[in-house]
């Protein structure tokens, strides 16, 4: 019994004793250095370096990734930043030692700063930003799994992060999101996504909870790729289910195939979705549940304007109590939106005003490629003319 208990404890020891913990005394590391101070931890294999146990970098230190090389993280193992994490490299890579068995991933602990530049990271468990001191620029994210975050490739809690130029290709689950009761206004500019939510969850692949009192989350000139096999993952959602204020900019987006385009939900919520292509965002197999270009749902106020939507269930759905301006209304809409072949059952939907306010609706395209007259273009327009307790478009 004794024995057990000796062979028991020194395997515990091993384990805790193993990991590497910075001191938190204002030391800088790159990989090389890092490697030297803990050479058993984070291994210097010459071409590559292999992190084989846990590492955190405490508040106070910096983690430097200064050499175009590659990092592989066993599998279930967690690189931990406290301090400053920052990228100048040019072309790097985290990874896992062995694809099939993904580490664990990234926390960013509140107090830390993260910069991510021209790295590829692939194979892990997530990214989970508990800082708002995040900024990600010319990166690549792909074949992340549920492991660090059970939501998202990166998951935020906090903050203005900023993500642009980067890729974000086939992870498991959304590429970006964040909680219903936190307060992140994200800059998310110039990305590029395909099949995100490869899981087919009830995900888009843009997750966004409510951007917070005095902020703006900022989803511009992005590429949204869906994969048509995956009838439950939208394309953008910025939403306030739990009634936290939430202002959007939603501009110059092309999102396609997806179960829809853009929508947002719940109450306190207002902003701007203009000049986006949303193209054949229809994957949704029950008309009833989704499929809209763009779906506003609560008692939201938006500005809708310079749009392009083809090919959807449903054009643009306005539900519950949202107020919308789609041209010629208090907020300045300068209409032209355009829509084509947005419809499902046999008849066509450009909007769907299922609010009982009046909508203000002008200089807008409502069946393009067609000489249409007042008749056609009120049978793609569902408002008070055909249900008496609906608003008047």
């Amino acid at each position: 019994m004794k024995k057990i208990s000796l062979l028991l404890f020194s395997s515990i020891s091993t384990f805790i004793f193993s990991q590497f913990v910075s001191p938190g005394t204002g030391v800088t590391y790159n990989l090389a250095s890092l490697s030297a101070a803990a050479p058993t931890v984070v291994v210097n294999n010459g071409t590559d370096y292999s992190m084989t146990a846990n590492v955190t970098i405490s508040a106070g230190d910096v983690l430097n990734m200064d050499e175009n090389t590659t990092l592989k993280i066993n599998g279930g193992l967690l690189l931990t930043v406290a301090g400053t994490y920052n990228t100048t490299a040019t072309d790097f890579k985290i990874t896992a030692t062995d694809p099939a068995v993904v580490f664990k991933g990234i926390r960013l602990e509140s107090t830390s700063t993260a910069t991510f530049k021209n790295t590829t990271l692939e194979y892990g468990g997530g990214i989970q930003a508990l800082t708002g001191n995040f900024l990600m620029d010319n990166c690549i994210v792909r074949y992340f799994k549920s492991g660090q975050n059970t939501s998202a490739a990166i998951n935020f809690s906090t903050g203005n992060p900023v993500v642009k130029n980067s890729q974000f290709i086939q992870n498991d689950l959304a590429a970006v999101a964040s909680g219903a009761n936190q307060s992140v206004a994200l800059e998310f500019t110039g990305n590029y996504l395909n099949g995100n939510t490869k899981l087919n969850s009830n995900r888009p692949q843009i997750n966004m909870g409510p951007s917070g009192t005095g902020s703006t989350t900022k989803i511009l000139n992005n590429t949204i790729i869906g994969n048509r096999a995956n009838d439950k993952v939208g394309g953008i959602s910025v939403s306030s289910l739990l009634g936290v204020y939430n202002n959007v900019l939603i501009d110059g987006n092309t999102v396609t195939d997806n179960r829809y385009g853009i929508t947002i939900t719940g109450n306190n919520c207002s902003g701007t979705i203009s000049n986006n292509i949303l193209t054949n965002n229809n994957v949704e197999t029950v008309p009833a549940n989704g499929g809209s270009g763009i779906n506003l749902y609560g008692n939201g106020t938006f500005k809708v304007e310079k749009n392009q939507i083809r090919g959807s269930l449903w054009g643009i759905t306005l539900v519950n109590t949202t107020t919308a301006d789609l041209g010629g209304g208090a907020l300045g809409s300068a209409g032209q939106n355009i829509f084509k072949d947005n419809g499902n059952g046999g008849q066509l939907y450009a909007l769907y005003n299922n609010t009982p306010n009046a909508v203000s609706a002008t200089n807008n395209c409502w069946r393009e490629g067609e000489l249409s007259d007042d008749t056609m273009v009120e049978a793609v327009i569902t408002h008070q003319v055909d249900t008496s307790t609906l608003g008047l478009v």
